[in-house]
Parts: structure tokens; sequence; C-alpha cells
């Protein structure tokens, strides 16, 4: 893990790239002696991307592994397997993977979001600057969130085994005396306005329901009389003819109640949007 040694580095490389590689590769094996795997890991992930070698990704799983990111950390440790095909370690390793991959269910994903982005450390431990994704063990965590010219902001999660929890955070600016502006920090939210009871509204649907039931029942009527026309019964010719009057006159009634259905029915849809403002004082500017 700690060697200070690159082998396998690609032969198309540059040489300042190997050069730069190394030294990164060394910086990143100090820190991780020093138990600085965060700032480890990045050393090593810019190893990596200057001269790609087994050896750095192998080390860039042990870090992911000791920041507790095993899913990362099973991934870049395939990566290590496949780019070194011949690894002495390589039946170690892979046991090892299958017993991380064991736990990753076990565990929980929490990815932080922070407005403005802010450093952000879990339990007391750095996370690095958001957004950050970590994967947790189940439980309570106390996610903190750091950034000068802001209140720190701490937010309490509980993860349960398996979960995929995204929490996004908001910072509030601080003013010189400390104290954040009140708009900024109270959640209370004012109250509507009070708007004038649609009184008329109803009225207008209650008239519209009654025509429409009315029109409804002389149309029937109106209907059963023109049947009463075609059901073959010998009547005089008086009594056909007021039959034919009484179901013109129920049919006018029908399409007369209707229109005054309608009618009403579109004064109350006015009224709803309307009665409320009638009567309401304007608000002070």
């Amino acid at each position: 893990m700690l060697a200070v040694l690159m082998a396998g580095l690609l032969l198309s490389t540059a040489p300042s790239d190997v050069e730069q590689a190394r030294a990164d590769f060394e910086r990143g094996a100090d820190l991780y002696r020093a138990g600085d795997f965060r700032g480890a890991l990045a050393a090593f992930e810019a190893a990596q991307a200057r001269a790609p070698a087994p050896q750095s990704l192998f080390n860039i799983a042990r870090c992911q592994e000791r920041l507790g990111q095993l899913a990362e950390a099973v991934e870049s440790y395939g990566e290590y397997l496949a780019s070194a095909p011949n690894a002495p370690d390589r039946q170690a390793v892979a046991a090892h993977v299958a017993e991380l991959e064991a736990r990753l269910p076990l565990e929980a994903s929490l990815r932080v979001s922070v407005e403005p982005p802010a450093s952000v450390s879990v339990d007391g431990d750095p996370a690095g600057r958001s957004p950050v994704a970590l994967r947790l063990k189940p439980g309570r965590h106390l996610v903190s969130a750091v950034e000068e010219g802001y209140q720190p902001l701490d937010r309490e999660v509980d993860l349960a085994a398996g979960a995929r929890i995204q929490l996004e955070l908001s910072l509030v600016p601080s003013l010189a005396g400390g104290r954040a502006p009140d708009a900024a920090v109270r959640d209370a939210v004012a109250p509507a306005p009070k708007t004038a009871p649609r009184r008329w509204t109803y009225v207008a649907a209650g008239v519209a329901g009654v025509c429409l039931a009315a029109g409804i029942g002389f149309g029937l009527s109106a209907r059963q009389a023109e049947n009463a026309l075609k059901d073959g019964v010998p009547r005089s010719p008086e009594a056909v003819q007021q039959v034919y009057d009484t179901a013109n006159a129920r049919s006018a009634a029908a399409n007369g109640f209707y229109v005054a259905a309608a009618v009403t029915g579109a004064a109350a849809i006015a009224l709803f949007f309307i009665e409320p403002h009638l009567g309401t004082p304007s608000e002070a500017r």
C-alpha cells in the first residue's frame, strides 16, 4: 500500500507527467500514514489521472474503504484487478471485495447538497465540499455545513438499511452582529387576506341546478307525450291535437329551463372568481 516506487506506468506517458504522478503518489502515501485519508485519496486520484497504474487504483480503493465509501471501493478494487491480471495478491483482493459486497446492502447512501456550496462533515468527520455522496451505517447521523459568511447549519438524519437519501440544505447569511435577518430565519407564513364569502355564487349555482332539474323533467314529460302519439291507441283528432300541443309546450318549457340553467351556471362560475374581491379593501402600499 505505502510503496513509494510506482510500476506499470503507461509507456506513452510523458516523462514530466510520470515525475508529477510519482510526487502525487508519494504525497498520498504520506497523507495515508498520517491518517488523512481524504487528502490521500485526492493525491492518488491525481497520480492516476497523470499516469494510470494498478498501484494507484489499489490505493484509491484503500482510501475509499477507510472513508466508508464501500461501493466506490468495490469499483476501484475491480479496476485494479482488471488492470493487473497477474497481481500476486489477486486472490486475496478478490476475497476482500466479496466481503465488502456482502456489507453493501446493510449500508445507506446519503448525498448532501448545500446552497451555497459549503464544507460538510458527518458526525464530526470532514466529508468534503458539497455536493458529497457518502455511504454510512444505518442509524442517526449529524450532518453539518459550514461556510464563511454564513451561519453554520446542523441537521440530523435517520438512515435505514439500504436507504438512499438526498439531503438539501440552504445556509443563511450572517450579519456583522452575528444575527441573521428575521425574514431569513422565520418559518411563519403571513396569514392570507380575508375574502368575502361566496354567497351569490352559491345562490346562482343553486338556481342553475334547479333549472337544470326542471328542464330534464319537462323534457322527459315531452318525450312521453310524443311516445303517446305513436302507441297505436285510437284517438279522436281533438285528442291527438291536445297531446301534440302538450308535447310542444313541455318541450319549449324544457328548452327554456336549459337556457336558464346555462345562464345561471355561467354566472356562478364568474361569481366564483369575482365575488371574493368584491368589497375587499385594498392592501396598504
